[in-house]
């Protein structure tokens, strides 16, 4: 079956269940165990991202502040242990079979999104159909279903106090690539020099790069070891560093990146100077191939503005540049 087809028959399912079956917190705790699914093998791919994110925007009562706040389960693996944390959290939401169809026809598109289920993942399946076929037999939780539908369903979808990764969702939306490179350095053992608010200035600044680099939907190697060498040269980070820094700002899905969020970030921990040469670094990257396009230059526009440079000061910048 064609995956357009899969995803629309599940679409259908979703919505002949709509305020049936599904309410705001069990739909939530099955977005994370959507994404621990694809995270069963250790990668999640572009083809098993464009299904997640398929899915789970069709599934009732789930927001795009939802989307948002499930990303920072989609930035980095999850382990064995937060995978257990995430199962028990949504089987804990399931109450009968239809809860459970839900989940099956979500699941299976998300790990045939590939074209193979490896051994984790049928044995992340078994686990799972053990867990729930336990839970949903359990005649006590049907009976409470039967009684207090109506509170369980209106539950809080993001319940408070805050467990697992949901803690750190307000410091991911803040700055994504710090919070990210905080992660590499811890994981990875290296040493790094400077203050917190430089490295979460350098992370701005290389997230912004990234994005311009990815303007026309890709980053060949050329952009990325030009992005290496300016942060080097001007930012005076290390070789290894530098690539680390790039690698993660690279794991946040460019396309999406909140550019007007991130310059803000950005422009608000610096002086004018410095947005000023930030910019400099951003048009010298955009004319890597010697020429700059319509796009790239609204792009620059764009990050000016953002960066509160003033029109002629950009201009004149980038006339700099193209000399």
């Amino acid at each position: 079956m064609c995956r357009v087809k899969i995803l629309f028959n599940t679409k259908q399912l979703f919505l002949r269940d709509k305020n049936k079956t599904s309410y705001p917190a069990f739909n939530v705790a099955l977005g994370k165990t959507l994404i621990a699914s694809a995270w069963v093998d250790g990668n999640l791919n572009k083809k098993e991202l464009a299904v997640l994110k398929s899915i789970i925007l069709q599934l009732p009562y789930i927001s795009f502040e939802d989307w948002r706040k499930l990303k920072i389960y989609l930035a980095y693996p999850i382990s064995t242990s937060e995978q257990d944390n995430i199962i028990k959290e949504f089987t804990d939401k399931v109450y009968h079979k239809g809860h459970m169809m839900l989940a099956w026809n979500a699941i299976r598109e998300i790990l045939k999104a590939d074209g193979q289920v490896t051994d984790e993942e049928k044995k992340f399946i078994k686990e799972l159909e053990d867990t729930l076929q336990h839970n949903s037999s359990n005649f006590l939780k049907k009976f409470r279903y039967f009684f207090l539908a109506d509170n369980i369903k209106s539950q809080s979808a993001w319940p408070k106090p805050k467990t697992g990764r949901d803690k750190f969702i307000h410091e991911f939306f803040e700055n994504p690539t710090y919070f990210l490179f905080r992660k590499a350095i811890l994981k990875e053992n290296v040493e790094v020099v400077g203050t917190k608010h430089e490295w979460q200035k350098i992370c701005l600044i290389s997230a912004i790069l990234c994005y311009v680099a990815n303007e026309d939907g890709k980053i060949d190697l050329t952009e990325k070891k030009y992005i290496h060498n300016l942060l080097v040269s001007e930012l005076n980070l290390g070789s290894r560093i530098a690539h680390l820094v790039i690698r993660v700002a690279l794991q946040i899905e460019i396309s999406e990146l909140k550019l007007h969020e991130t310059c803000k970030s950005l422009r608000d921990s610096c002086s004018k100077d410095e947005a000023r040469k930030v910019f400099k670094l951003v048009a010298k990257l955009s004319l890597v191939d010697g020429k700059l396009s319509a796009e790239e230059i609204e792009t620059l526009r764009i990050i000016a503005l953002f960066l509160d440079i003033e029109s002629k000061i950009w201009i004149e910048i980038v006339l700099a540049s193209n000399k």
